[in-house]
């Protein structure tokens, strides 16, 4: 059992944290936090020798997904803000609340990085916008971010776009992208002088650096191992574990003396941590209260910090103290969130893991399955909002992590690539039968839930087997990998062709295009797309709107459609207060009855 330390946070009412950064000595910490009202506020914490503090948090007018914090000394903050017409503007963000204007900008976006203590400015600043092609030779301008004037102040010139950026104690490690190849050069922040890096070859990735030392990812026969490069002589010593990985790898950080490095595993629905000895090989597990680790740390003295979560506590800041061999995590009181387990489920092709909220899915009058996006993501032991509002209702949630979910193997996860819509469908239908079969007699059918990704794949299930659900909820769907590729921002456009979703599948169902299916949409149906999303376009959600209008059905009746204005991608919010959230509760407990299913569907006719 974990020791949590000897702390305390009020946050009763804090249900979600995001964007977490660490200043560059990672002795700070700052996020973006959204409260149970739906409020979002600034946070600022200290990361002492006797834990973590939450030194002060200030409600922010933003919209999270375009807004970043970073730590400055002497518990300020650095506010980003993206807003119309490619515009950026930076703010100072004081104790006391007061914001203090720096300064904006249409060069947007700017990338912002914290600066060693030692160096003048508040942050080191630089376009991130990526190059176009042939233009490699372009060379990128890294600015100071000040409270002068110009509040923009050039520091060093780089011979291409930046790739990727370390802190590496009291200097940067950019990775630049030059007409000649990567270069990666160690830039002194306090003078801009810029000394080449030239004993890592193209193909190898800095993960993390000290002073003195960088982790790095090298490519070799088997897959990338890590090692440890001494940035002093350049030398390179591989990292030979003593004891096999349990999950996914995800290193995270060396500690100052660069002996030690932080390795996080993700194993399914759960999260592990270990720490390698990074000269004799031997690794040390940590032990991990249940839930979720994010993918990121800051390592000084004073121990390892990371986020962390689990279902009943929303995501904190944890801590391994020098030597310590458990993660701990602050003392809190006991709110009225419900607690989360994981159970397995019979998929098409053997075992799916799912996380489950709420009452016994059995017995419970009401159940829901719900999807995740991505497509290559995955369900975790870690707060969800969603999951507590649903089970607040009353309704059981079953969260599956169908082939194409991450963390659970490359087989699992690869399944999907060139089969969207096939394996995945395959899995959640098996999980929506026997979920049905096990339910005592007369309780109502499932209902599935799915949100982007999920969302069509929820639409499939729905259409596919209507026999099997009650109701379906399709948050911010697309109808196919195709048209999500053809009339898609250029982002999700490159997700769609590394995991190939533009193949059409052959089997007895057909290409898997919604509206190939939409006449067997017979069970009750509510459709939410934000009118400002930046990922799948809202044309998706109003074509089928239409189409179903076509088929005779009728909104309002027969289905809902709900379209926030001012709402994007993450139009459930973070909240469980939120008004949308909270519809697509209300949906779900209302028990309407679902139209008849037909009798043969509709797509084995044609």
């Amino acid at each position: 059992m974990t020791t949590p330390w000897q702390g305390y946070i009020d946050d009763t009412t804090v249900t979600s944290r995001i964007s977490f950064r660490f200043s560059a000595a990672g002795t700070r910490a700052a996020c973006l936090a959204a409260t149970e009202s739906g409020r979002h506020r600034a946070e600022s914490w200290s990361l002492r020798q006797d834990g973590p503090v939450l030194d002060f948090s200030a409600e922010l007018t933003c919209d999270p997904a375009y807004t970043m914090v970073l730590p400055l000394d002497g518990g300020r903050l650095l506010v980003s803000r993206h807003g119309s017409e490619d515009t950026q503007s930076l703010d100072l963000l004081h104790d006391d609340g007061r914001l203090t204007a720096l300064g904006s900008t249409r060069h947007a976006p700017l990338a912002l990085l914290a600066l060693p203590v030692e160096a003048p400015g508040l942050a080191l600043a630089w376009s991130g916008r990526g190059a176009d092609p042939g233009a490699a030779d372009e060379g990128t301008t890294v600015y100071r971010v000040t409270t002068g004037t110009p509040w923009l102040q050039e520091l060093v010139r780089l011979p291409g776009p930046v790739q990727d950026v370390t802190i590496c104690g009291s200097r940067i490690l950019f990775a630049v992208e030059a007409a000649s190849g990567r270069v990666r050069l160690l830039v002194d922040p306090r003078d801009g002088t810029a000394v080449p890096v030239t004993f890592l070859d193209d193909t190898s990735r800095v993960l993390a650096g000290t002073e003195q030392h960088l982790l790095v990812a090298l490519r070799g026969p088997q897959g990338p191992a890590l090692a440890r490069a001494d940035l002093t002589d350049g030398s390179i010593r591989a990292l030979e574990p003593d004891t096999p990985p349990r999950g996914v790898v995800h290193p995270l950080a060396l500690d100052p003396t660069g002996t030690y490095a932080a390795v996080l595993e993700t194993a399914g629905a759960r999260s592990e941590l270990s720490c390698w000895n990074t000269e004799t090989g031997a690794v040390r597990r940590i032990v991990v209260p249940e839930g979720e680790i994010l993918p990121l740390a800051a390592w000084t003295p004073a121990g390892l910090w990371l986020p962390h979560s689990d279902p009943r506590r929303p995501r904190t800041m944890a801590w391994l103290p020098p030597g310590s061999p458990d993660l701990r995590v602050p003392t809190a009181p006991v709110g009225p969130w419900r607690p989360g387990r994981v159970e397995s489920f019979p998929g098409a092709q053997g075992p799916v893991e799912a996380v489950v909220y709420g009452p016994d899915w059995r017995t419970s009058p009401l159940v829901v399955v719900t999807l995740h996006g991505g497509p290559t993501s995955r369900w975790t032991l870690g707060f969800n909002p969603l999951f507590q509002l649903l089970a607040a209702a009353g309704i059981a949630v079953v969260a599956p992590n169908q082939r194409g979910s991450t963390g659970y193997g490359a087989e699992h996860t690869l399944a999907l690539v060139g089969a969207w819509g096939v394996p995945d469908l395959a899995d959640v239908s098996a999980v929506g039968a026997f979920v049905r079969a096990c339910r005592a007699p007369g309780l109502e059918r499932p209902a599935v839930l799915g949100v982007s990704y999920g969302g069509y794949l929820a639409l499939l299930a729905a259409a596919t087997r209507p026999d099997l659900w009650s109701a379906c909820v399709a948050v911010a769907p697309f109808l196919s990998g195709p048209r999500l590729h053809a009339e898609g921002f250029v982002t999700v456009r490159g997700m769609v062709e590394r995991l190939d979703g533009l193949t059409e599948a052959t089997d007895a169902l057909g290409p898997r295009d919604v509206t190939r299916f939409a006449a067997d949409l017979r069970a009750r149906l509510l459709l939410v797309h934000g009118a400002r999303d930046e990922s799948t376009p809202v044309a998706h959600s109003r074509e089928l709107v239409c189409q179903l209008a076509g088929l005779g059905r009728r909104e309002g009746t027969d289905f809902r459609y709900l379209e926030p204005p001012d709402r994007g991608h993450a139009v459930l919010g973070a909240s469980v207060r939120d008004p949308v959230a909270a519809l697509v509760a209300r949906f779900l407990a209302d028990g309407e009855p679902a139209a008849r299913p037909a009798r043969v569907p509709a797509h084995e006719r044609r």
